[in-house]
């Protein structure tokens, strides 16, 4: 991945979980226009976040990873546009961000992405519409807890991550 592709990617995998967790606090709190409006700022800066863990994880299952990645962003920009969509996340297209997340996450049990980064993916995948369909502010929470922790390594891994590219100034 090229240096300042890596670097907004990373950016964005560092953003978009903390937004995400302030918008669902808001919804639990207040149920506010501002809740849906950061969830909105959350979701579009997700989009490249999943677009740069796919390209950081991409080794072995590289058709499932494509899939789940177009899976989860198909679903966060569907959001933006309409986010009154997460109030039945049981039906497409909310329903497609975590399906694709659980896609990921799979996909990346094979990668250089360790076994446990893709179990706390799917986790806060499960715990996803589980929140939003049940209003439970725990499950809400956690699973914002999880995808922070989850994307937070994912981000300092892609930021430290060496380039696949051999540097010919680094030959003796």
């Amino acid at each position: 991945m090229q240096q300042p592709l890596r670097y907004l990617a990373s950016g964005a995998a560092f953003l978009a979980p903390p937004v995400l967790l302030v918008s669902d606090v808001l919804l639990i709190l207040f149920i506010s226009e501002p809740g849906l409006m950061l969830q909105a700022v959350a979701f579009s800066v997700f989009v490249p976040a999943i677009i740069g863990v796919t390209m950081f994880a991409d080794e072995r299952a590289r058709w499932q990873l494509t899939a789940g990645a177009g899976l989860a962003v198909l679903a966060a920009l569907a959001m933006v546009i309409r986010p009154g969509v997460l109030a039945a996340p049981t039906r497409p297209p909310a329903v497609l961000f975590p399906l694709g997340l659980l896609v990921m996450s799979g996909a990346m049990i094979g990668s250089k992405v360790s076994r446990r980064l893709a179990a706390l993916m799917a986790a806060g995948a499960l715990l996803f519409p589980l929140g939003h369909l049940s209003g439970s502010p725990v499950a809400l929470i956690g699973g914002d807890v999880i995808f922070l922790v989850t994307f937070w390594t994912l981000a300092a891994r892609m930021v430290r991550s060496e380039s696949r590219v051999p540097n010919p100034e680094s030959r003796g």
